[in-house]
């Protein structure tokens, strides 16, 4: 395939998959999950600290795709919450440290400028403290997390190639000639001389009683 290809790293599952990575990959953290808010594993039987991926809107720009994520980071906290101020401390420094991967980190080659699954978007973040009560009490963080992936609008080898991948795990494509989507135009013949009623010729609606 020529070098100018789509980024395949820029799928959804791939930016959400090393997101996952990069969190589950910290020493502080016991289990991630994704899903909306409504799905977040409180159950006693969680596994914590939890990290808890919520994806939001994606833009679409000329050379960059850019995904928001809402990324919550929670632990439990003791009936009497003697550990709460603990459990706010490490919480945060865990959302704080995936943020510094995305910056400058090692494990997605941001310092090698390659930005295989993307790089956190150049601004500040804001950390905000909560603490839910359920059939247990967790507290923690909540950062919305923005990722940008490099990619530009390849209409024509998205629609004119197809890739399998083969017994080795390689890429193979198919260049499947060109599309003219203007072949499917509206074959309805249309009217050259359309009928055009005068001006005194039209429809007057009843008077209502």
């Amino acid at each position: 395939m020529i070098n100018d290809s789509p980024n395949l790293n820029a799928s959804y599952n791939n930016v959400i998959d090393a997101l996952k990575c990069v969190a589950i990959t910290h020493s502080m953290v016991n289990n991630v999950s994704s899903g909306t808010t409504d799905e977040v594993d409180i159950a006693a039987n969680s596994v914590y600290p939890l990290v808890h991926i919520v994806p939001g809107n994606v833009t679409a720009g000329t050379n960059q795709l850019t995904f928001n994520f809402n990324v919550l980071c929670m632990d439990l906290v003791k009936v009497d919450e003697r550990n709460e101020q603990q459990v706010l401390s490490d919480t945060m420094q865990i959302l704080v440290d995936i943020i510094a991967q995305y910056k400058n980190g090692l494990l997605l080659g941001v310092q090698q400028n390659e930005g295989v699954y993307g790089q956190a978007d150049d601004r500040d973040y804001n950390l905000e403290p909560f603490t839910e009560r359920f059939d247990n009490v967790v507290s923690g963080w909540n950062c919305s997390l923005s990722i940008v992936v490099p990619n530009n609008y390849y209409a024509c080898d998205s629609y004119n190639w197809s890739a399998e991948i083969d017994e080795a795990g390689a890429w193979i494509w198919v260049d499947n000639g060109v599309v003219n989507c203007r072949a499917f135009k509206n074959q309805v013949d249309i009217e050259d001389e359309p009928v055009v009623e005068e001006p005194g010729n039209v429809i007057v609606p009843p008077e209502v009683p």
